[in-house]
């Protein structure tokens, strides 16, 4: 009968702790549950069945959250784990708040359709050269990985994650594999060196069946089989891949946060319809594919998913590029380190993506670039960026090598232009593979698995890290008298206005939220009431009705800027700062007694309908100061 076992520590053993989990708490990876879908759906997408051809067909992975309402109840949950108590409760063994076995067991399962399983001989306990073993992979090792340079992953370490997700350090694995259609199910815990009453056990434990030699195997017993998928809910029946069950999961279990997870770090294969998501709870279940994410992702609603959404229909439009709508830069020389230059943009390039973002038409650009494994001549490849205009956004632009989201990298922020950086060509995905972390979220020149092994590699990686901001930056200065309504407007922060360079001689008006100096305020003669006030609003302002008595307004205008340190801020607006005709501002969709007539760049007139007036405007950055000015207009003059 299967049960779980640990090894015993032998006076030839050194005492052995593990720190692989530490990885995933360390980098970028978020909370406990996106960092499990991170790696879950990796491994899927790198263990995609293959065609006749050698291509990898779709994948569909499923996560299912138990919550209260599903979870195993006590007595099952003794069926699994009682001789796992033992250890779950030792002290020292790293674990901090560790459930009772007489409770109910939320669970988490993921698993993998259209993919191969974990292969390899089950009763080996060896590396063996030009020998891939996915089963001893999985299970048994620990930084060591047979994945190719087409693979996703690479560091082996990804699969702690599992058992870090789970609050007694534990994960249960079912198997079908593609080749041999074996069903296989093995256990792991992976706790600290720990003792039990008198006896000192090792940091691994295995759920199985133990060998003679105490070597722990897979159960394929059948009634086991059928507990494990009832119990859990498991779909697998005879299709190949890998079911893994994370009990007493303690990550954030809400659908919500799980398609979260999902959309952030995969929509692009979901895109590509190389891959379909399954989301399940006991009480609803959603499926995330090409057809379907972005009407699922308009129904979540919400602000992120009204940003995810412009950039998976970005995503969606760039995917689809066929090569003759790319423009095409020239590459650096190959002998040397990558450096972006001007006269890497040709001259007709160049003023196509200015012309094109000043138009708010799409850009689809083909970076030409070389790599140099060492000892090895140059070898030819390249990378594509995208581009569109953005509004009054800002943002990184997007990574993606092979599929997978590389959300860590460091790199400026864009105004007013959304990027994607999108990487696919071999030797350049292999070498930024190669400099990955161990979660694959940021780029490194001294990861052990890139370091010296490329000549001028820092080089590449800073050619595609710095892409989009050098590009934008050789477009922008491209022009001894750059046109200001594309240059300033869509690249940069204009320079400062020549009074900024001295002090200002001229008084002004104290910023709406009461900061700066207060300058001298003439008395308001009684006779002579507010028609309107202007009050300070988190993040924007209010115009209201004025004093008792004051005659009704016709029309108000009004404009705002950012306040600044010298000079008249409204001078320095610029149409980077904000929009008051877009969002991120608005203003009261029920206004009581206004009606607004023109909304563009910083200037908004309105028209007053009642005595009682009130209008509301919203959206501005809440950490910088505002100044307002607003002047009654008479109809006459209004055109």
């Amino acid at each position: 009968m299967a049960t779980w076992h640990f090894y015993t520590q032998k006076p030839t053993d050194p005492i052995h702790n593990p720190i692989s989990g530490e990885f995933f708490s360390t980098e970028a990876v978020g909370n406990v549950t996106e960092a499990l879908i991170r790696e879950g759906i990796q491994n899927t997408l790198d263990a995609r069945c293959k065609n006749d051809s050698g291509v990898r067909q779709p994948a569909h992975a499923r996560l299912f959250l138990s919550g209260l309402d599903g979870a195993l109840s006590p007595s099952r949950a003794h069926y699994w784990f009682d001789a796992l108590w033992p250890h779950v409760m030792a002290p020292g063994n790293g674990l901090r708040d560790q459930p009772s076995l007489d409770t109910p067991c939320p669970f988490l399962v993921f698993e993998d359709f259209g993919t191969i399983g974990l292969t390899g001989d089950p009763d080996e306990h060896r590396v063996t050269d030009r020998v891939t073993n996915h089963f001893l992979n999985f299970f048994r090792a620990e930084g060591h990985s047979d994945k190719g340079e087409q693979d996703r992953g690479s560091w082996g370490v990804g699969k702690t994650v599992f058992a870090r997700a789970s609050r007694i350090s534990s994960f249960l694995g079912l198997t079908v594999r593609s080749d041999d259609k074996r069903h296989m199910i093995l256990g792991r815990s992976v706790l600290k060196y720990h003792r039990v009453g008198d006896e000192s056990y090792k940091s691994d434990g295995y759920f199985g069946l133990a060998r003679e030699d105490g070597f722990m195997l897979p159960t394929e017993d059948l009634p086991t089989l059928a507990a494990f998928r009832s119990d859990f809910g498991v779909k697998r029946q005879a299709e190949s891949g890998l079911s893994i069950v994370v009990p007493w999961y303690e990550g954030e279990g809400s659908m919500a946060k799980v398609t979260a997870g999902v959309l952030q770090g995969f929509f692009y294969p979901i895109l590509t319809g190389d891959l379909a998501v399954t989301i399940a709870t006991p009480a609803e279940e959603m499926m995330l594919d090409q057809n379907s994410i972005i009407p699922k992702v308009e129904a979540v609603g919400g602000s992120l998913a009204i940003e995810l959404l412009r950039l998976i229909k970005f995503a969606e439009w760039a995917q689809t590029r066929i090569p003759a709508e790319f423009q095409s830069l020239a590459p650096p020389p190959p002998d040397r380190a990558q450096k972006w230059a001007p006269e890497l943009v040709p001259t007709d390039v160049l003023k196509y993506v200015r012309q094109s973002l000043a138009q708010r038409h799409r850009v689809a650009l083909r970076v030409p670039m070389f790599v140099q494994p060492r000892n090895t001549e140059p070898q030819p490849t390249f990378f594509n960026i995208f581009l569109e205009y953005s509004g009054n956004d800002s943002g990184k632009p997007v990574f993606i090598r092979d599929e997978l989201i590389i959300s860590d990298v460091k790199s400026p922020h864009i105004p007013q232009v959304r990027s994607l950086v999108i990487v696919e060509d071999g030797p350049l995905a292999s070498l930024l593979r190669d400099a990955e972390t161990p979660a694959h979220t940021q780029w490194n020149q001294d990861t052990s698995t890139f370091k010296n092994k490329y000549k001028f590699g820092p080089g590449a990686i800073g050619f595609v890290r710095l892409g989009v901001s050098e590009l934008i930056r050789i477009i922008n200065q491209s022009e001894q008298q750059p046109d200001p309504t594309i240059t300033i407007d869509f690249f940069s922060v204009p320079a400062p206005d020549e009074d900024e360079a001295v002090p200002s001689r001229r008084r002004r008006p104290k910023p709406v939220d009461g900061s700066g100096p207060t300058p001298p305020v003439p008395p308001i003669p009684p006779s002579q009431p507010r028609r309107f006030r202007i009050e300070k609003l988190r993040g924007g302002f209010a115009i209201r009705a004025g004093d008792a008595g004051a005659s009704q307004p016709p029309f108000i205008d009004i404009r705002v800027a950012y306040d600044v340190r010298r000079g008249n801020p409204l001078r320095k607006y610029h149409a980077a700062d904000f929009d008051l005709g877009r969002s991120p501002i608005r203003y009261d969709m029920e206004l009581k007694g206004i009606d607004v007539k023109r909304a563009i760049g910083n200037r908004m007139l309105v028209a007053v309908e009642c005595p009682d007036f009130n209008l509301n405007v919203t959206g501005f950055d809440p950490d910088r100061d505002l100044y307002v000015r607003a002047m009654v207009k008479e109809a006459a003059d209004v055109d």
